[in-house]
């Protein structure tokens, strides 16, 4: 990994370039994502940059998630084959 220069941005993050090589690039990922975020750190970073790609293009936010409960039964069950009968009568 060679290290290419450091800026501090205005809330006063230090920002680190490098350059890798290709068999390098997975490992500092890795390193990245599990051994410098806390769990909490992991989910507040992914929903920033999917908010940060929806506003490129020109989404206000995410969509508000559903619940969806689904009972799926197979036709031939012997199952639902009694709850039949018993609806008939």
């Amino acid at each position: 990994m060679q290290i290419r220069g450091r800026a501090k941005d205005r809330h006063g993050r230090v920002w680190q370039g490098a350059v890798l090589r290709w068999d390098e690039a997975e490992e500092q990922d890795f390193r990245f994502w599990y051994e410098n975020l806390t769990p909490a750190q992991r989910v507040n970073t992914v929903d920033d940059c999917t908010r940060s790609v929806l506003k490129t293009r020109s989404i206000n936010g995410p969509q508000r998630l559903r619940r969806v409960c689904r009972v799926m039964e197979r036709k031939g069950c012997a199952l639902m084959r009694v709850a039949q009968r018993k609806r008939k009568r």
